[in-house]
């Protein structure tokens, strides 16, 4: 005969309303802004890389890069956010993102770390955001006392789309 130990059931049950309750983020640093993407997003994060420069692009698209055989645009997010170009220093990351059959790098200033943010912390942006590109903003999430601006990756995506 099987025994059901309920306290064991019942902390799988609590453990499990916790994470449909958590939303994780990849933060990172753009103009001593910080940012975030759903990690379900991610594809992995590189050092620079040589890039190879497409003329006739957007300011943004710095051009694109052969990862193990697949072309990826290259976008600077700090030029794509009306802020200057992106130095590249020895914290500059590129981040490769997918979503649906896109791939695209967004070239940042440094990666923090992964946030796990309670959702009821996430509050979708409004349009009367101050920054200028407050349209590629999906939400802000808190996390103790900072504010995470997350990134609308469609939106994004779009402008890698656009030019690439």
């Amino acid at each position: 005969m099987k025994t059901i130990d309920k306290n064991n059931h019942t902390e799988q049950n609590q453990e499990e309303r916790e994470l449909d309750t958590l939303q994780e983020f990849l933060t990172f640093e753009v103009d001593k802004e910080i940012f975030g993407i759903d990690i379900l997003y991610i594809h992995e994060i590189l050092k620079p890389v040589p890039i190879t420069r497409i003329p006739n692009v957007e300011g943004f698209i710095l051009g694109v890069i052969n990862l193990r055989g697949e072309i990826i645009p290259i976008m600077d997010l700090k030029e794509l956010f009306g802020l200057g170009f992106c130095d590249i220093l020895p914290s500059t990351r590129i981040i490769v993102v997918v979503t649906g059959e896109k791939r695209a790098g967004l070239l940042v200033d440094s990666v923090k770390q992964v946030v796990k943010i309670r959702k009821d912390k996430v509050s979708q942006a409004n349009e009367d955001l101050s920054v200028n590109y407050s349209e590629l903003i999906e939400s802000v999430s808190q996390v103790e006392d900072s504010l995470i601006l997350n990134l609308n990756l469609s939106k994004v995506m779009d402008y890698a789309g656009e030019e690439a």
